[in-house]
């Protein structure tokens, strides 16, 4: 089976809407028809087009790589015009094909280009030139999961890393699931996948200057939005590390299942993503997070506390100390500890005269909450399985 160390999310609304309009891209109609169509649903037509320098509409000097609706070509230096047959027009209204232009020392364009339906389309595209001193190109193959197929107009996002509201850079996959692209900020930077009915891939670049050398191709495998598998794990007590029978396991909207003698469970064809878990059992404290459901995924070793009607007694689980700025002493602040993106809290106490505090709550992510007359901070903090202390959550608080 093949995996992969990339984080997947489910695939956002964006990719339909990515770079609408080309910069610097001017579409010009002309004479000419379209080759016979090879299916009748799928009409398909030629595209003529003109690459040139922005600013200067001069001719690039160097060979530049075209792909419309997955279809390549190469406009070579001594080229007026790159001519692409074949090309997929689209059902749109208008129709569209994405479109991708890359040339050495020029920062790669992405757009959506609009097709002629009843003639053949001409494009002139203007591209940026880059700094081949501070800028890198990154080429690879995305292909399927479950079928090892290529996957043809995949979107290809590179940004700098730590920065996402800069501009990305970007390009589309051709019929063979190859892509180009050119003008990347080096170093570090965030390589972001999309295509449609798979899940989106997300992984981490480092880009090497070109006039340095190359950077080594990234190839990457996405998995089909429909891809089910199943889920295996264990439940165990917190302390004892005992098997726990009879615990009911639920994975999103799937059938429940219950823990064998062993502890042990397994729940069939569970969708891929990002998926809520739950697991309840008659004499054990529930426990709910979200997991991220991939082929390839480990099994999943969950931990139980003993039900208590109040908060057990033993080490906190999580930990720290409160200041109250103008008061005589730090007690007598209230700190919570509420599973994000529930109401009720799962524990509750309050500060000694050192303002020191102890919550004792099973693994999960958290929002940890201080009041003290009228005012109120918080902060999100992660409790790991096996029985971890989370130590040094402090704050300081205001005492009116």
């Amino acid at each position: 089976m093949k995996s992969s160390n990339a984080t997947h999310t489910t695939l956002p609304a964006r990719l339909a809407l990515v770079i609408a309009t080309a910069i610097g891209a001017a579409l010009l109609h002309g004479c000419g028809g379209l080759p016979p169509d090879t299916t009748p649903d799928e009409p398909q037509g030629a595209v003529v087009v003109i690459v040139v320098e922005e600013g200067t509409n001069a001719p690039l000097g160097v060979p530049a790589t075209v792909i419309v609706g997955g279809v390549r070509g190469v406009q070579g230096v001594n080229d007026e015009q790159l001519v692409l047959r074949n090309v997929p027009v689209g059902t749109g209204t208008p129709p569209t094909q994405p479109m991708t232009i890359s040339a050495p020392g020029y920062v790669t364009s992405a757009t959506q280009a609009q097709l002629n339906v009843t003639t053949a389309t001409w494009i002139q595209v203007a591209v940026t030139p880059a700094d081949t001193s501070a800028t890198g190109t990154v080429e690879g193959a995305v292909t399927s999961f479950d079928t090892g197929a290529p996957v043809v107009n995949a979107f290809i996002e590179f940004k700098i890393e730590g920065n996402p509201e800069a501009e990305g850079v970007a390009g589309f996959t051709d019929n063979e699931g190859r892509f180009i692209v050119g003008g990347i900020p080096t170093g570090a930077n965030q390589m972001t996948v999309l295509a449609t009915d798979f899940l989106e891939l997300s992984q981490r670049v480092v880009v090497i200057v070109d006039d340095d050398g190359t950077t080594p191709d990234k190839n990457v495998v996405l998995i089909s939005g429909s891809t089910r598998i199943n889920v295996v794990g264990r439940v165990l007590d917190v302390l004892t590390r005992q098997p726990i029978a009879g615990a009911t396991v639920a994975i999103g909207d799937e059938p429940t299942i219950t823990t064998d003698g062993d502890g042990r469970f397994t729940v069939p064809d569970v969708l891929v993503g990002e998926r809520k878990l739950q697991v309840t059992h008659p004499n054990r404290d529930p426990y709910r997070v979200d997991i991220v459901v991939m082929p390839g995924m480990a099994g999943l070793v969950i931990e139980l506390f003993e039900a208590a009607q109040d908060p057990p007694v033993g080490p906190s689980t999580i930990t720290g100390q409160v200041t109250v700025t103008g008061a005589a002493d730090n007690s007598g602040a209230t700190v919570t500890a509420t599973v994000i993106g529930e109401a009720n809290p799962t524990a509750t106490t309050t500060t000694n005269e050192a303002g020191a505090y102890g919550l004792f709550v099973p693994p999960g992510l958290y929002r940890v909450t201080v009041r003290y007359g009228g005012n109120q901070l918080s902060r999100d903090v992660t409790v790991p399985i096996g029985g971890v202390i989370v130590d040094g959550i402090n704050f300081a608080i205001a005492s009116n």
